[in-house]
This record gives C-alpha cells, structure tokens and sequence, in this order.
C-alpha cells in the first residue's frame, strides 16, 4: 500500500546521511591511506636511520681498530725491534699474539723497506711467511698509499720544548675478499714515539693486519647497533625486506656487504590497527586516538632507540658512567676554554688496588659488582666533577674546572676514604682501596691524550709510594719515565752484548775453609758507574726481561764454574723464572750444554717464590731436585716462612737473614730466633748458612748458636772469577794447559 510522503522521507533521510555517510567512509579511507603513509614513512626513516647507523658504526669500528694496531707499532721500541735489528719474539708478543688475542686480528705481517715480508703471525703464532702470499695483492694497493704518507711526513725530531714526538699514525685499510673469506686489511708504518730511536732509512718497515668479518664480529657489531639478522654477503640479493650498506675495497670496489632485517615499527603499528578500522562509525573517535596515541608511542619507540645508542656509544655497559669517548670529548671542550677567562682543568684519575686479586680469589662476577659499587660511591663523593668515567678495567677519570690544587687534594683525600670502606656483595665484605693521580692544567693548546698521560704518571708515582696515595704531576715524573726507558733500553743492549758480569762470594765453615760460593750479577756501565742489582733485576722483572737475565746468569756460571771440583755455587732464581713453564728443562739444557755436574749446584730462591700452590712452581722444583739440584731458601725468617714450605719443597738449607745478625748483641731476642731457626733446621735435616756476617763478634755469636756456615763481608766480598778461583787454589786455564804440556 503507498503512503504518501514516503519517497520524501526517504529522499530527506538520504540527503542527511548522505553526507555523513560519505564523510564517515572518506575519512575512514583517508584515515587508512594516512595510516598506511605514515607507516611506510616512519619505516622508511627508521630504516634510512639504521643504515646511516650501520656506515657510521662500521667507520668508527674500523677507526678503534687503528688506534689499536698504532699503539703496537707506533713506539720507539717497535722501531728498534722491527726496523733496527729484527726480533721474531717481540714481533710475537707485541704484533702477532698481542692483537690476536686481544682483538681478534687473524693474521699479521711485518714487511721490510723493499716490501719483502719478514714476518708472519696466524692465530696469534707465529707462521711462515708464505702465508702473507694470499693476502699480498690487497696489501699491494695499501703500501703505495702508506708510502705516499711517510714521504709527507715532516722530518722526525722532538717537538720543542716536549720530550716526545708529535706523529700521527699513518696507515691505509681496505675490505677485501681473500680465500672466500672477507677481511678488514690494515697497512700501518712503524714509527718512533719518544724518538730516541729512528728509523735506519727513508722507509720503515710496515705490518699489514688482517681481521676476519666473520660471524664472532658480526654478533659484537650486530650487539652493538642492535641489528636483527646481521649477514655478510658478496653481492646484494633479492630481497625486498632487508637493508644492506656495502664494504668498499681499496679500488672503490664492494668487496663485502652487511645486509640485516631493519625494523618496522610502522607496521607493527599497522597490524595492531586492522580491526579498529573496520569498527563503526561510533568508533571513529576511538580509531583517531588510537592511531595517535600508536603514532605518538612509535615516535617515542624511535627516539628511545636513538637515544640507547646514543647513550651506549658514549658510556660503559656495566656501570652507566661516561666512556672514553666521552670522556675525550668533554676533555677537548674544557681544555679549549682554558685562557678564555676560565682557570683551568683538573684531572683526577683512580686505580682501585689490587683489583686484580679480586677477580683472581672471587671471580669476574665479583669484580664487576666491585666496579659498580665504585662507581656509585664516585657519584657520590665526586663533587662538582664535570665528568665522571670509566676509562677501562679499574681506572676511572674525574673532570673539574677549575685549576686548585687545594681543592683537588681535599676532594681526593675524600674519594679516599670514601672508597676505604669495605663493599658489601653476595660474596662477603671486599676490601677495596685506590690510588689517585691528579694533572692540573692552566695553559691552552695541550691535547687531550698528552693531559691523561700526565694524571696516568702522578697515578703510577703514587702506586710507588705504597699505594693508597695521591700524586700530582710533577715534570720529573716524565724525566723519570725517559730515564727508566733509556735505562731499560741500556739493559737490553748489555745482554745482547754480554756486558753483565758475574762475580762470587766465598761461604766458609767454623774453620775458615771454603767449600762454597755465592754466585752474584753485576752491571758495569762504560762510563765506570754500576747499576745496583736490586735496582735492575726488578726492572728486568717489570718490563720481561728476567727471563733472558735468568738464562744469561745460568750459562754464564756453568761456563765459568765448571772445573771447580768440590766447591757449591749457589745461583739465585727470580720468582717469576720459577713460575715460567719449561724453566727446569732450560736449566737442564744449559747445564747439558756447559758439562756440569748438578749436584754442585744450588738454586737459591726467596720465600714468596714458594707461596701458594702454583703448579707450575711446583712442577720446576720437583724436576730440579729430581736431577741433583739442591734448593736453598734466601732471606728466612723475614716473609712468611712455615714448615710446610720447608717439608712440601724439600728444602736442603736455609739462609738466616743479615737482618738477624745485625741485631746480635743489641737485642737478646735476634739471637734466640737464631737459636731457635738452627734448631728447627737440624730437627728437619736442613743445613742453615749465616749471611751478612761483618764482625768477629758476630761470627763468634754465631758459632755459639749451632751456625756452621757463614757468609758475609768479614768471610770475604764479592770477587771476580780468577780471585776466586786464587783463593779456592784452583788453577786457571793457562796454568792447567802448562801442566798438560809439561806432561
């Protein structure tokens, strides 16, 4: 049945939500094609953002690396060992080994000024040099550019008025690919540092190393940047949902690519917003703010992604303070404004004590808890510090501007105690302690490492004296430093030319007869001045030496004591050559070598050489007693001396410290610890000498506590081989070939 009217109601209904219809579907097609724009927009800039990323990343990388290798061979002792006289070992330990197992350089080589290879090192040992074969066309494209560098050098000299040199490093890098496998190839000069030592000629020698991007550097570098599906490729795939940055070679090539998963978040966001936008028209409202509020947390997502690797390039991962990068950043700035109306710089650096015990008694666990309990407590006690950092391992550096020494020692002697106080972990209460170093700096123009250097040398002298100090830089400290570098240097030389001498000790019985000989080391310098023994074997001990030391004094005595019948010579050993592993074979070989009879020798050690439960220790002695050696124990009675030691080692005789036999006379007590250290010796079979017997009253004293050997300035001084040997009534060689001739 019509009514009438219906087609106008219809009509009216139709013009009034006409339009909203149409309005609500435009906007909701608008509201979906904005959707999808933002989402492909916000993707793409995350993704654009993630590559620039990825170069910059790859660049810095690549720039750590040189300053790595630099500081390898940047040094007037690579020159010497590498340029001057070539030395394989101290190739292994400061090229090959060292950049291997510190960074993961597969392979390093050194090549002469003809660009000949003269060394190779894979895997951290030492190889032959053919296997610089493969990799000698990559490194043919970096030398010219090496050379091309040396030859702009300036000439080489001290800058004025500073005791080192200014060079920067000069190297060329390229990504190659080299037997299938891809790798970043550095080619560095070997250049002077303090310039006591240069090079031979117009060309150095250089090192080409290599590291493999292989998947160990593509975790760390995908860590690093928090990249999702980090791969390296030859060539570019097909692939419409990943992003690639390529690897260019010397020649402009891409020799490698990185190609990984960017992220999305716009379309995370997308698929979160399918269902909304079907809803109704009712929802519309709810759909707006839905996708603004997702828009907005995106953004958020995005700029807190900036901001963590902002935040991770710039500070360290375990405790959240300034990294070195930083810290060399707000360093230049402070330094840029000193003689602008600003006082100047204070630089305070701490080296917590012993750390090392720590990780080594509780384990690598604890002392991360350890540093991060420091760091909080340097936040706290650090005052107005501009920076506080962590420069690695157990250093920390704090910045002030301002240049008051007083208010630096008052803010230091607080960093003091504040760190004295004993950090309480799941492991127990650790005791921690510091030394602090301080470079106070008013002038401009100083560079940022030179400043550092300094706070690290008032850090060193405080380490000297005792610990738990505070040093401000003072120039002598660098005068030091030049002399115990020269004097270090000095050292090397007379080792390699035999300069070290060997003089010997009498040791007598009650009766004045000598039936043995203390074997002494003595350094003469050509000027007719003597180095101390205390004074270079600790430096031989502090810069690696000891060891070659150790074996130059073995062959030596062998050789000059070996037609000594019936006399013992005792050798004193280093603490350190006892825990080298292979130390009783060397002593073997050389006693082999020279023709001698072990049993006429004594190795003499101190007490701290036998602390702990090393097994290496353990393992040296057991071969030396094994073969007829016998072991004597130095300064007893001063260390830590238990008869554990004596029974787990098998000590043949103690030795009591001068200390005690100074004392006799002047203090009752010295001589019954003499009577009683006798006693003991004679109830565990050991033999016991006196040393540092000087007067007649001392020797009688000493005879009347049981001593039945002596040793001392009153026995006799330290004499040379052919003294010695008068005294002995030993022959010499001329004498024993006249006597041969005459038979």
């Amino acid at each position: 049945m019509f009514l009438p009217g219906t087609h106008l109601t219809d009509w009216r209904k139709t013009r009034l939500f006409g339009p909203i219809v149409t309005m609500t579907l435009g906007g909701l097609v608008l509201l979906v094609a904005l959707s999808f724009f933002l989402v492909e927009r916000f993707d793409r800039v995350a993704s654009d953002r993630e590559v620039a990323m990825v170069r910059h990343g790859f660049a810095r990388q690549v720039e750590e690396l040189n300053t790595v290798i630099a500081t390898q061979v940047d040094w007037d002792d690579a020159v010497l060992n590498l340029d001057h006289k070539f030395s394989a070992e101290w190739a292994d330990f400061s090229v090959g080994n060292y950049l291997f197992t510190f960074n993961g350089f597969s392979h390093a080589f050194v090549v002469d000024r003809t660009e000949t290879p003269i060394y190779a090192s894979v895997g951290g040992d030492r190889a032959a040099v053919e296997t610089y074969a493969p990799f000698a066309a990559t490194a043919a494209k970096l030398i010219p550019q090496v050379r091309a560098g040396e030859r702009r050098r300036p000439p080489l000299g001290p800058r004025p008025g500073k005791d080192n040199l200014k060079v920067p490093a000069i190297q060329a890098n390229t990504v190659a690919r080299i037997g299938g496998d891809a790798y970043l190839v550095t080619a560095t000069l070997v250049q002077p540092d303090f310039g006591k030592i240069l090079p031979k000629g117009p060309k150095a020698p250089i090192t080409i190393t290599a590291l493999p991007l292989n998947q160990a550097f593509l975790d760390a570098f995908a860590a690093r940047y928090m990249l999702d599906g980090l791969r390296l490729g030859d060539r570019v795939l097909p692939s419409t949902n990943e992003r690639h940055v390529a690897l260019h070679g010397s020649q402009g090539e891409a020799a490698a690519i990185f190609a990984w998963t960017p992220r999305q978040p716009g379309t995370m966001i997308l698929n979160d917003l399918r269902i909304p936008a079907l809803f109704s028209l009712v929802l519309l409202g709810l759909i707006a703010l839905t996708v603004t509020r997702r828009g907005s947390t995106m953004v958020k997502d995005l700029i807190l992604s900036e901001s963590r690797a902002r935040h991770l390039a710039f500070h360290d991962a375990l405790t959240g303070l300034p990294n070195r990068a930083m810290l060399f950043d707000r360093l230049q700035g402070l330094l840029l404004q000193c003689g602008n109306g600003h006082s100047g710089v204070t630089v305070v650096c701490v080296d917590l004590d012993h750390f090392k015990q720590v990780n080594d008694t509780l384990g690598h666990h604890a002392g991360d808890l350890l540093i991060e309990a420091v760091a909080r407590r340097l936040e706290t006690s650090g005052g107005d510090a501009e920076v506080i950092a962590r420069l690695g391992g157990d250093e920390f550096v704090l910045l002030f501007s301002h240049a008051n020494a007083d208010r630096a020692r008052q803010q230091s002697h607080l960093i003091l105690s504040e760190l004295r106080r004993p950090v309480e972990t799941e492991y127990g209460p650790i005791e921690v302690a510091c030394s602090i170093g301080i470079a106070i700096v008013t002038e401009p123009g100083l560079d940022p490492s030179e400043v550092l250097r300094w706070a690290d040398l008032a850090l060193y002298s405080s380490k000297d004296l005792g610990r738990g100090q505070v040093s401000f830089f003072e120039p002598e400290m660098d005068e030091a430093l030049l002399a115990r570098r020269a004097l270090e240097a000095d050292l090397r030389r007379a080792l390699a030319d035999d300069a070290l001498t060997m003089v010997y000790q009498p040791q007598v019985d009650r009766d004045g007869e000598v039936h043995a000989v203390e074997s002494l080391l003595r350094w003469h310098l050509p000027d007719g001045d003597s180095v101390p023994p205390a004074r270079f074997v600790a430096l031989a001990e502090e810069c690696g030496l000891i060891l070659p030391l150790g074996e130059f004094v073995m062959r030596r005595v062998f050789e000059e004591t070996r037609e000594w019948d019936n006399v013992r010579i005792a050798i004193n050993v280093s603490p350190v050559q006892l825990r080298s592993p292979g130390f009783a074979s060397q002593v073997v070989q050389l006693a082999a070598r020279s023709g001698v009879d072990p049993a006429r020798y004594e190795i003499e050690l101190t007490e701290t050489a036998l602390l702990g439960d090393d097994p290496v220790t353990a393992g040296n002695i057991e071969s030396l007693k094994r073969i007829g050696f016998s072991i004597a124990l130095d300064d007893f009675g001063t260390g830590y001396s238990s008869l554990s030691v004596l029974q787990r080692f098998s000590v043949d005789r103690i030795k009591i410290d001068r200390s005690f036999i100074g004392n006799m006379g002047a203090n009752a007590e010295a001589e019954a610890l003499i009577v009683a250290m006798v006693k003991l010796a004679r109830a565990l079979g050991v033999s016991v000498i006196a040393e540092g017997v000087e007067t007649e009253i001392q020797l009688s004293s000493l005879i009347e506590c049981g001593c039945r050997e002596f040793q001392g300035h009153l026995i006799g001084m330290p004499q040379s081989k052919a003294a010695i040997e008068a005294r002995l009534g030993i022959a010499t060689q001329p004498e024993l070939t006249e006597i041969k001739r005459r038979a």
